[in-house]
C-alpha cells in the first residue's frame, strides 16, 4: 500500500528548542486545539503540513507529491491548486 496523507498537522516549537506536532481534520482545528491549551499557547507554528499513513509529518508540498504518486484526486470541487496539499483536497 502506498504511503497517503491521512489527516492535517501543524508542527510548533518552544524556545528551548522542543517541537510539538497537533493533528486535526483541518489545519484551523489544530490551531484551535493549540490555543484551547493554556500549556501551549507559547509555542510557534514552524510549518503546516500533514500526519501520512506510515505516521510520518510531511510539508504540504511532499504531500501533495505522495497523492499523486497514490494516483489520489482531490475531493475539492476545484482540484488540486499548484504544487501544494490543503485540507479540503483530503475530505
Amino acid at each position: 500500500m502506498k504511503e497517503i496523507c491521512i489527516c492535517a498537522a501543524v508542527k510548533f516549537e518552544k524556545e528551548d528548542g522542543q517541537t510539538l506536532i497537533i493533528r486535526g481534520h483541518r489545519h484551523a482545528d489544530c490551531f484551535l486545539n493549540k490555543y484551547n491549551r493554556p500549556d501551549q499557547r507559547q509555542w510557534k507554528e514552524i510549518e503546516q503540513g500533514f500526519i501520512t499513513s506510515e505516521n510520518r509529518f510531511v510539508s504540504r508540498i511532499d504531500g501533495r507529491i505522495l497523492q499523486d504518486l497514490a494516483g489520489i484526486k482531490s475531493v475539492s470541487k476545484e482540484g488540486y491548486r499548484h504544487y501544494t496539499l490543503f485540507s479540503e483536497d483530503l475530505y
